[in-house]
């Protein structure tokens, strides 16, 4: 009896272990990649390095090709408009990922409402506090530099108020 359980134990331990395995396979190397249009004379910088490529990220990935994959990773910076030095995976030989930097246009960058050097009230503890955004980060939360102490956060756009 004893002994029968002990191999239901192995045989769900070893199956979770499988179930949970992920297959990652780069496919390609490539120095520039872009869903859109660029501007061979636009003024384009790097806004962001390595996207895209942790494990977190990589295990997330569902794109179901390449160009949903791509706008992925672009989009998750504001400005983005494409990506260098790419690595492009596929994953349990069915989904795409990519990972590269991300470059764009620097200037006028825009994330619900708020833009970079924006001065911003927001909680920190009981309290509020007053910061100006450093870095906006993606669709959902940004860096924020606290006026008084110089400390860097990451703040959702959600709990942040513009400051006068």
């Amino acid at each position: 009896m004893k002994l029968n359980s002990i191999k239901k134990i192995t045989v769900l331990a070893v199956s979770i272990s499988l179930a949970s395995c992920m297959s990652v396979k780069e496919i390609g190397d490539l120095n520039m990649i872009s869903t859109r249009n660029v501007d061979s004379k636009g003024d384009y910088v790097l806004l962001r390095n390595y996207m895209g490529g942790t494990k977190k990220e990589l295990k997330k990935s569902k794109a179901k090709d390449l160009e949903q994959a791509i706008n992925n990773v672009v989009k998750q910076t504001p400005g983005g408009e494409f990506l260098k030095n790419v690595k492009v995976y596929i994953i349990n030989s069915k989904y795409f990922a990519v990972e590269g930097d991300i470059w764009g246009l620097q200037s006028g960058q825009n994330m619900r409402g708020y833009s970079l050097g924006s001065k911003v009230q927001y909680p920190c503890g009981v309290n509020k506090c007053i910061g100006t955004i450093t870095d906006l980060t993606n669709d959902k939360v940004c860096q924020v530099k606290n006026e008084e102490t110089g400390k860097v956060t990451t703040e959702k756009y959600s709990d942040l108020k513009k400051a006068e």
